[in-house]
């Protein structure tokens, strides 16, 4: 799941990289669905992360696990996500009612920095989470993980879904299935999908 999330983030970056290098000023459709779907963007990679902190961060770095630095440093990338995050967010809010030149410059900017700590993060993770995950009490990951993603509303889970789902290929798409239960998706679909693609289709397309 953690890899599938990655990659949804990855995929948005380069969505929105993509539609503000198409942007022309003055068109305000298009600024508003952008600064919505980052709305969502924010929301989806926000709760991601501060789920890690909240339930990973204290099994992996527990007293005595001698991985105390492995935490701040995953913590201090999380905080590099979160200004790029900041940056970004103000500028899209921005460009969400004025739709002007400067404020899609300013969100393709805050965008840059976000990508480049994500990619940072994501490469760091990838390749040690899940060293540090085998080093941890099996138990008190296993709580961990079954804990990830239940703490927000049951619309953000419904909307996560269709989100996490998005452009897979039929290999991801049946890890996906392994995942979440088929009956769950398909609520997911029915209450969030047409709305998701709406977004998607009006921001992206």
């Amino acid at each position: 799941m953690n890899r599938l999330i990655h990659q949804a983030v990855r995929r948005d970056l380069g969505r929105f990289e993509a539609a503000l290098e198409r942007f022309l000023p003055g068109d305000h459709d298009r600024a508003a669905a952008l600064g919505e779907a980052f709305a969502h963007f924010d929301t989806m990679l926000t709760h991601h992360h501060e789920g890690e902190e909240k339930n990973l961060w204290p099994v992996i770095g527990a007293p005595g696990a001698g991985h105390e630095g492995d935490v701040d440093v995953l913590t201090h990338e999380h905080e590099e996500i979160v200004a790029g995050l900041d940056e970004a967010r103000a500028a899209f809010a921005r460009l969400r009612t004025s739709a002007a030149a400067e404020d899609a410059q300013a969100a393709g900017a805050g965008l840059a920095r976000l990508t480049a700590a994500a990619t940072t993060h994501f490469a760091h993770e990838e390749s040690e989470m899940r060293g540090l995950l085998e080093a941890a009490d099996p138990q008190a990951v296993a709580a961990a993980l079954r804990q990830m993603g239940r703490d927000g509303p049951m619309s953000e889970g419904l909307w996560f879904m269709q989100w996490v789902g998005d452009d897979l290929t039929p290999e991801q798409n049946a890890q996906l299935g392994q995942i979440i239960p088929a009956p769950v998706r398909l609520i997911s679909r029915t209450v969030a999908g047409r709305r998701y693609a709406r977004v998607r289709q009006a921001a992206f397309a």
